[in-house]
């Protein structure tokens, strides 16, 4: 099956790589070699919260390029997308600071402050199209636990949560991305089996095609 989005075909793609793991920790199981066993399905957990992160990451620059290459009006965008790219477009720039040392005022300075202005003014514009500038936050950072940072990266297009309800226990979410920390910086186990680690798989790939399904269909909106 093909998607939308790049990153997504990508990332099912590479979900032969776990099924590979899977396939010699299972034959080490059976030489009874479980050392090797262990550390196979170790692997295949930390591999695929890595090629989720790799997705995220990657869909949502994806959809942020074809936003700006779409040749839509401001007023065509989400407007919780419009005001959070202007937060961001102001976090970055930072005037407030930029003019909070008199020593620095030159007439380079004004035309700095002119053109962070106009840039501002040009996304606050609804007939104008939508600028290069225009931002999101695309950086998924991991942890012990990642379900808020993710449905933060997709709250800011529409301002909801876009796994409210979803016909999966997005909670799972959580003991995976824990799992992984644990395997990482405790070397733990914790009697993991192929079942686990290929139910880890299963819900991923759920959690997948509900992002790219959300976000095609925001990109048809516009």
């Amino acid at each position: 099956m093909s998607y939308r989005f790049e990153a997504t075909n990508d990332y099912f793609k590479s979900e032969t790589r776990i099924t590979i793991l899977m396939t010699f920790a299972k034959q080490e199981g059976v030489w009874g070699h479980d050392e090797n066993r262990n550390l196979f399905l170790k692997l295949g957990v930390v591999l695929i919260v890595t090629q989720f992160q790799v997705f995220v990451e990657k869909i949502l620059d994806e959809y942020h390029y074809e936003i700006k290459q779409s040749n839509k009006q401001n007023r065509q965008l989400p407007l919780y997308l419009r005001l959070q790219s202007l937060k961001l477009l102001i976090d970055q720039n930072r005037i407030h600071q930029s003019l909070e040392n008199p020593t620095t005022y030159s007439e380079k300075k004004l035309n700095e402050i002119k053109s962070i202005v106009e840039n501002l003014h040009s996304m606050c514009n609804d007939d104008e199209i939508i600028p290069s500038s225009m931002e999101i936050i695309k950086k998924y950072p991991l942890g012990k636990q990642g379900l808020t940072e993710l449905k933060q990266l997709f709250r800011q297009i529409e301002g909801k949560d876009i796994f409210e309800n979803v016909s999966f226990d997005i909670l799972k979410l959580n003991e995976i991305l824990n799992r992984r920390h644990n395997i990482i910086h405790e070397d733990s186990n914790d009697q993991l089996t192929e079942v686990t680690v290929k139910s880890y798989k299963d819900f991923i790939g759920k959690v997948v095609k509900h992002i790219n399904k959300y976000l095609d269909t925001t990109l048809k909106k516009l």
